[in-house]
């Protein structure tokens, strides 16, 4: 069994994402629109953490990673989402482009339209 301590979180600051980064984040929740889906995940956004997914505040994300250059965050993810998408390297991997979660879709019964049959 290790001895070694946890870290506390770093706040922005701390991570290097000062007043500006914050500002951005401010724009960018005051322009959402509620309910818009994550870019990562599908699922809706909300302001209010309690409504989201995974209980969190929304944050702001560079679509071009700092770790490459990016140096504006232009869009919101969810919290966690957000920390699955790390430095952009497994964008590729995002659930969002395979679909929502099994769980999520929706069954449309009657209402799904059958694929027309060509002879």
């Amino acid at each position: 069994m290790s001895n070694r301590t946890r870290k506390p979180a770093k706040n922005t600051t701390a991570r290097g994402l000062g007043w500006d980064h914050q500002e951005n984040r401010r724009r960018l929740l005051n322009r959402h629109r509620e309910g818009s889906p994550c870019w990562w995940c599908g699922r809706p956004m909300h302001r209010d953490a309690a409504r989201n997914w995974d209980g969190l505040a929304l944050h702001a994300d560079h679509s071009r990673a700092r770790a490459r250059g990016g140096t504006t965050a232009d869009r919101l993810l969810h919290d966690t989402c957000n920390k699955q998408r790390g430095d952009g390297t497994r964008d590729h991997l995002r659930p969002a482009a395979s679909g929502p979660p099994a769980d999520e879709r929706a069954d449309l019964g009657r209402l799904a339209m059958p694929w027309p049959k060509f002879d």
